[in-house]
């Protein structure tokens, strides 16, 4: 049996389109002042968050403002734009995040974060895509982000997994570490001058290598002073070693 389709949300109300607002950060500091005194000419009470109509009287102002050349208003109107576009394009209430180019696990994110996110990016950076998916590009347009809308089950799923390859990622870390300590020195991120073999873990594996730290000539004790082969000798008995991108075809590898 297929999954249920992901939930579409109800149409967008001004109480969400003015939250987004305020919690968008603006070049301009001002800005957050502007709608904080909006927010008050219409809330009394400092300690009650508007309610529907209350929004959408402060939106009024808000539109007002923007429209009428206050300083600021160019800034405020694209802003109050990215939350629109925002609010058109995240529809469902889970999504599916994976990276281009693939790093990593796939993540889920909510729809409470991705308005956040696509909100914070602006519309020249978010793009709809087929199936009520979403793509954000990164500031630099070199790697992007694409956000699937799945169903409820399939993002608990989602979760699961990611919280098993954490778990997992955790005790290859604290294995290989445990091997190597006693023999090598390791990498002290603490200190300036902390070189050693730097163990981190990878998609597929655990990665060894050596850091130089501010000391760039300790680089060759990792290959000349034959502290590469003794890792590569303590870990072969624990992991399946691969000397590069290739290597066996084994659920854990080791890249020294």
């Amino acid at each position: 049996m297929s999954e249920a389709p992901a939930t579409v949300l109800a149409s967008p109300s001004k109480q969400l389109a003015l939250r987004l607002l305020r919690h968008r950060p603006f070049s301009a500091g001002y800005l957050t002042q502007v709608v904080d005194v909006a927010v008050r000419e219409v809330v009394r009470s400092q300690f009650n968050e508007p309610d529907e109509r209350e929004a959408a009287l402060v939106h009024q102002r808000l539109t007002r403002y923007a429209a009428n050349g206050q300083p600021g208003s160019t800034e405020l109107a694209r802003a109050m734009l990215d939350v629109k576009h925002a609010l058109d394009l995240v529809r469902h209430g889970h999504y599916r995040a994976s990276a281009v180019p693939e790093s990593g696990l796939d993540t889920t994110v909510s729809a409470e974060r991705l308005l956040e996110l696509v909100t914070e990016a602006g519309r020249d950076r978010v793009l709809a895509a087929q199936g009520g998916a979403l793509v954000v590009f990164a500031e630099d347009e070199e790697a992007s982000t694409v956000y699937r809308p799945v169903s409820a089950a399939q993002a608990s799923a989602l979760r699961r997994a990611a919280r098993s390859a954490k778990e997992e990622a955790i005790r290859l870390h604290e294995g290989a570490v445990e091997v190597l300590r006693p023999h090598v020195r390791m990498a002290d991120w603490s200190k300036d001058d902390g070189c050693g073999v730097a163990v981190d873990v990878v998609r597929d594996g655990v990665s060894v290598q050596w850091w130089p730290a501010a000391v760039p000539e300790s680089r060759a004790l990792w290959e000349q002073g034959g502290i590469r082969g003794l890792c590569v000798a303590l870990l072969s008995a624990r992991f399946t070693v691969s000397e590069g991108v290739g290597g066996a075809n084994h659920a854990v590898r080791l890249r020294i």
